[in-house]
């Protein structure tokens, strides 16, 4: 989880460095404005752990059906030869 951002000590450490209060406040609430505003889109560890398990799943289960498809057509092969020597 991303941590939240701290306006107030924000706000202090614009006006230390020599801007005014009004303005300070309102640049710390516009970026904790925008860092809130885009915190959905992102893609977290978890996120992406679970993206990882479901894609290796669809992997094994494609190669599965691959599988499945070969022994099947070497099977009707098989007995396609069996009935017509």
């Amino acid at each position: 989880m991303a941590a939240a951002f701290d306006t107030l000590t924000a706000a202090r450490r614009m006006e230390e460095a020599g801007m005014k209060c009004e303005q300070a406040e309102a640049v710390a609430e516009a970026v904790r404005s925008a860092a809130e505003s885009g915190r959905g889109e992102l893609a977290t560890k978890a996120d992406l752990a679970e993206l990882k398990v479901d894609l290796v799943d669809r992997m094994q289960s494609g190669e599965r059906r691959m599988y499945a498809a070969v022994f099947g057509v070497g099977g009707l092969l098989f007995a396609a030869l069996k009935l017509f020597p």
